[in-house]
């Protein structure tokens, strides 16, 4: 890795400021625009910028970057707002049946993703496109790949652990990142209070401001849309907020070892967090994912169980399966939802496979142990999990 350095005995606060009335406004002298729509927003967004300041312990290129990662955020916010105002046909744009892919981070959510968006038919947001959502003579992928080439001459093992890319399909949590109540900012950085309180709020209104992102992409580029195919693994934590704003979603839920995940996804928010700040508490990560992890299983379990949301439109995917016959998946899906598999679609996706298979790096290695959790105490809590979805252990 390369060093970050600090440069300012403050660490830039004296030039680089996140205060958020200076962040409205600069987004405004950025755009010529002034209307952020929605107040709903500006409580989540002050809340941020506040852990940001008393929390996040942020480097000088850290700081930089908060500041450069906020203001893509405000202005393509402001930007989607003109054009609500100036074309109200945007907002009447259908949002068809989505497929929303969801799950533990690191259970193969990303995989399935890519699969299902090698169907001609099912469109993917591009991580470009919920950043620059409206076009403007840049609009076009590649500033988003700039922004990733960056990341990785920071922080190459990055790349190890997760691919991504100005025009590859993307999470959800960009979309939901305008609302400024996303999970994108507690993996970038390290704001424990405004994350805890994220957790007691209701989350319908960043729902909302996705179909409309949706409808905005339908509508600006002018491409016939049969149905998109999203994910995130946020979803799993709020499955009846996905029903209300898509009745017709079909939701695929990836599932693995939870013990396994933990190790993995703790080194990747480890690694977001260094890119903005020195000072990063591994095993403050570990207790947090572990913990969450828990209780989000035990939630999801009981929420299936008690019938509160539809299990029809709901199919269950194990990560063991997935990486087996990763095919066969995709056809048991689609029978299913009574999709037919083109022989576009199929050979899309043998051509994916091939490609994935060709180019894959050496991985990224982490390990159960590494954690320092007791494996006996933890496995007891997942366990019900497990059996509940026939998900077989991958650590001992």
């Amino acid at each position: 890795m390369v060093s970050l350095g600090r440069g300012l005995g403050d660490d830039g606060r004296s030039l680089i400021s996140l205060d958020p009335d200076d962040l409205r406004a600069a987004a405004t002298a950025t755009t010529g625009l002034d209307d952020f729509g929605d107040d709903w927003w500006e409580e989540p967004f002050r809340r941020l910028c506040t852990s940001l300041e008393t929390e996040a312990r942020l480097h000088l290129p850290g700081r930089l970057r908060t500041r450069g990662e906020i203001q893509l955020i405000l202005q393509n916010r402001l930007r989607m707002v003109d054009l609500w105002a100036r074309e109200p046909a945007v907002l009447r744009e259908p949002v068809h049946a989505p497929i929303v892919v969801t799950g533990l981070g690191r259970s193969g959510t990303t995989l399935l993703h890519e699969l299902l968006a090698c169907d001609p038919d099912n469109r993917p947001p591009l991580l470009w496109e919920l950043l620059f959502s409206v076009p403007y003579e840049d609009a076009s992928g590649d500033l988003c790949d700039d922004e990733i080439r960056l990341m990785d001459e920071m922080v190459p093992a990055f790349t190890a652990m997760h691919e991504n890319g100005g025009r590859l399909p993307t999470e959800c949590i960009f979309s939901f990142a305008h609302q400024f109540s996303s999970d994108m900012y507690t993996g970038l950085y390290n704001v424990a209070d405004y994350t805890m309180w994220r957790s007691g709020v209701d989350q319908a209104p960043i729902y909302d401001w996705h179909k409309r992102q949706l409808q905005t992409l339908q509508w600006v580029t002018e491409r016939p849309t049969t149905r998109w195919v999203v994910k995130a693994p946020s979803h799993l934590s709020a499955l009846p907020l996905v029903f209300s704003t898509y009745p017709d979603a079909r939701v695929v839920i990836t599932h693995r070892d939870p013990l396994r995940v933990i190790g993995s996804l703790t080194d990747l928010m480890a690694t977001l967090h260094y890119m903005h700040s020195d000072h990063v508490d591994h095993s403050v990560l570990v207790q947090f994912m572990a913990m969450g992890f828990e209780m989000q299983m035990d939630h999801v379990t009981a929420e299936r169980d008690a019938g509160d949301i539809p299990n029809d439109q709901i199919a269950d995917v194990v990560y063991r399966d997935l990486v087996a016959d990763p095919v066969g998946v995709v056809e048991g899906l689609y029978d299913g939802w009574g999709l037919p598999i083109s022989p576009e679609f199929r050979s899309a996706l043998e051509a994916y496979l091939a490609a994935r298979h060709t180019a894959r790096r050496s991985g990224h290695d982490y390990s159960f142990a590494d954690t320092g959790l007791d494996l006996a105490t933890h496995r007891a809590l997942v366990a019900p999990y497990q059996e509940r979805f026939g998900v077989p252990s991958e650590v001992s």
